[in-house]
């Protein structure tokens, strides 16, 4: 999609295929980024408010953000990411879970006129019983068709 192809309050979901992780991912991705006990200790994790091991948050959010790239639906218009408006981690992300990930058009403005212009694409996921557990909005770059 171009920069002209986008539309405030699109919404991208039934495209994006849903995200498990597995606790073995988590905690190897952890040991080396964030190596947090209750992202990689399973004994100290099960006895904090959680429970048991969850996802690093900026982890979580790359890797649902990943479920989006991979549709490719942006490929042919996006130049790159330019910024994280903003990033919220609302419930904690577990392992064997899916999660459904949706992305939303909630701005663009034309920076270049005819050239590029700046789209704001808001991603949540949701857990089994639908809450959200992560809201993440970035801002890329995006050239026009012509």
């Amino acid at each position: 999609m171009f920069f002209e192809d986008y539309e405030i309050g699109q919404v991208f979901d039934e495209e994006i295929e849903d995200v498990i992780f597995t606790e073995e991912e988590i905690i190897e991705v952890s040991k080396k980024y964030d190596p947090r006990d209750i992202h990689v200790d399973k004994k100290l994790a099960s006895e904090s408010r959680f429970g048991e091991i969850i996802a690093p948050g900026a982890y979580a959010n790359l890797v649902l953000w990943g479920a989006w790239v991979r549709t490719g639906i942006d490929r042919d218009g996006i130049i790159a990411g330019i910024a994280v408006v903003s990033c919220k981690w609302i419930k904690p992300v577990l392992a064997n879970t899916k999660y459904k990930v949706k992305v939303e058009i909630v701005a663009k403005k034309e920076r270049v006129p005819g050239k590029d212009g700046l789209v704001d694409f808001k991603m949540t996921a949701s857990n089994p019983e639908g809450e959200i557990v992560t809201e993440y909005t970035a801002q890329g770059l995006v050239k026009f068709r012509s």
